[in-house]
Order: structure tokens, then sequence, then C-alpha cells
């Protein structure tokens, strides 16, 4: 569960980046702890066109989503975008959310 911090709705999330260009359809919130502050990142994986890309070639699409979430959301999150295949895939429901945060 997630506690102490309010994630912002999945569904509202997922219809910013479902659709943004040069990403695919998987991704990730990833919750932390930084000090005594909830942090959040959000993993998003870059389009099969990106096969192969450095980090500088996906760096301008990170910057791209984040202007979005913030101007659609109001959400600030830092992005991580990955390279095509490098999130999980589940076979079942697919897990958005991982909880990194200490356990006390």
């Amino acid at each position: 569960s997630i506690d102490c911090f309010t994630l912002p709705p999945k569904p509202q999330v997922e219809a910013v980046l479902v659709g943004f260009p040069d990403i695919a359809p998987y991704y990730q919130l990833v919750v932390g702890r930084k000090g005594a502050l909830d942090t959040l990142a959000i993993e998003v994986e870059a389009a099969p066109t990106f096969a192969g890309a450095d980090k500088a070639a996906l760096k301008p699409i990170a910057d791209a989503v984040k202007q979005h979430l913030k101007s659609l959301l109001g959400l600030t999150a830092r992005i991580a975008v990955k390279r095509p295949g490098e999130l999980p895939r589940s076979e079942g429901k697919a897990v958005r959310v991982r909880d990194l945060r200490p356990k006390d």
C-alpha cells in the first residue's frame, strides 16, 4: 500500500503516456524515499524505433514527457526513458507501481 504519498491516479498518467510520441505503452511509477520525503519517478519505454539508442538520444523524450505531465496533470516527477524491452513484462495484470520505500 502507498501511504504518506498521494500518487496521481494511474488512469490519468496512463492517458497522458499512452499514445505519446516516441514511447511504447509500457511504464511504471516508482515510489522511493529520500530523507524524510517521498519521491516519484516514472519509467517509460522508448518506442521500438529507438532500439540501440544511447542516453543522449533518449533525453529529449524524457524532457518532453516531463513537460507534458507537468502541463496536463501538474505532476513533477523524474522521468527515466528505458530502451525498448527493458521494462518488465508480466503475463497477467501489469505491475504499474513499484514501492521502494523502506518498510518501517
